[in-house]
């Protein structure tokens, strides 16, 4: 396990004969010998946005199509370590995907608890990887008997709590600053708020290691229908038809919730809400670009759409997961 230690320059912890998220080893523990299968490393493109220079972070050309690849991968490289002979995780579909392919790729069994109501695409791919998928009546329970029905010999490597998943979460903010691009603004989706927790580490290293001057604002979207972090930080929302397209945010009590109102508090950011009919337009405008984005990534967008002047000059926007992972819900939001 490498040590949790500042740096002055990147330089310092960077593997040169590695890729990815692993190029950065000096700074991710249990560095050794990671379970990889590429991930990080995702292009970074320009889309101008009514005098706002939009850059696109594309996650979802990930190794299994969402930028959970990046925790998932430091996740069970520690897993391989302590020798468990099986992981148990908890997941609406990108995040128990890619803990069954980074699981199989490791040679260690993985069991899955989803909600029922999941993409049957999604859990099928997590099935194709060879985890037992466990069907439960709604999210709550599925995180509720993740835990409650672990056994041992097993490892619990839930994202919303693990802080090795933070580890690869991170390494998308030192991606952007060795590109050239530290934004005044990240806008992502959010749900469990790995992402968000983990860009906010990420900057917060380059800060302390005075590689930049200020925290990026971070802004964490959500839909209406489900949007704790939102509610938080706003009061109830009052009024609202429901969304349903945004399945990747679908949790009601986020683990880590404070942590997540912290994060995006401190930096000057907030958290917006959008509707299913502002998700299939933003959805719409990104495929008219060529992005291949499901629609819990289009939510940023819409929200971009929104608040762009409250947002800044230059933004930046993981695209997090890649649709044909779920082309029925894809196909209707194209054509309504």
């Amino acid at each position: 396990m490498t040590a949790d230690r500042g740096f002055k320059s990147l330089d310092e912890v960077v593997h040169k004969g590695r890729a990815g998220i692993w190029r950065y080893s000096g700074a991710i523990p249990f560095a050794a010998n990671p379970v990889t299968l590429g991930e990080g490393g995702t292009p970074l493109i320009k889309a101008e946005f009514e005098g706002t220079e939009l850059f696109l972070k594309l996650e979802y050309i990930s190794p299994t199509g969402a930028f959970k690849d990046r925790g998932a991968s430091v996740s069970m490289t520690r897993a391989a370590a302590l020798g468990v002979s099986r992981v148990v995780e908890d997941s609406t579909g990108n995040a128990g995907i890619a803990a069954s392919a980074y699981a199989a790729r490791a040679g260690i069994k993985a069991k899955i608890y989803v909600p029922a109501d999941a993409p049957t695409s999604k859990k099928g791919l997590m099935v194709a990887c060879g985890s037992e998928v466990v069907e439960c009546s709604s999210r709550g329970e599925a995180a509720a008997r993740a835990v409650s029905e672990l056994k041992e010999g097993e490892l619990y490597v839930g994202h919303a709590w693990d802080p090795f998943y933070l580890e690869g979460m991170k390494t998308a903010a030192f991606e952007l600053f060795e590109s050239g691009v530290v934004p005044d603004a990240v806008i992502t989706p959010v749900a469990s708020g790995t992402l968000i927790l983990g860009l906010h580490k990420g900057f917060r290293e380059l800060l302390d290691a005075g590689l930049i001057n200020e925290m990026p604002r971070i802004y964490g979207v959500q839909g209406d229908s489900c949007a704790p972090i939102y509610e938080d930080m706003h009061g109830k929302i009052v009024g609202c038809v429901g969304s349903s397209l945004a399945d990747g945010l679908r949790i009601a009590d986020p683990p880590r919730r404070g942590e997540i109102v912290d994060a995006i508090g401190s930096t000057g950011g907030d958290v917006f809400i959008v509707s299913d009919p502002e998700i299939a337009i933003s959805l719409r405008w990104l495929h008219r670009m060529g992005i291949m984005a499901e629609p819990t990534s289009a939510t940023a967008l819409a929200a971009f759409m929104k608040n762009r002047r409250e947002i800044g000059k230059v933004a930046v926007m993981p695209i997090t997961g890649a649709g044909i992972k779920n082309l029925g819900d894809l196909m209707k939001a194209l054509i309504s």
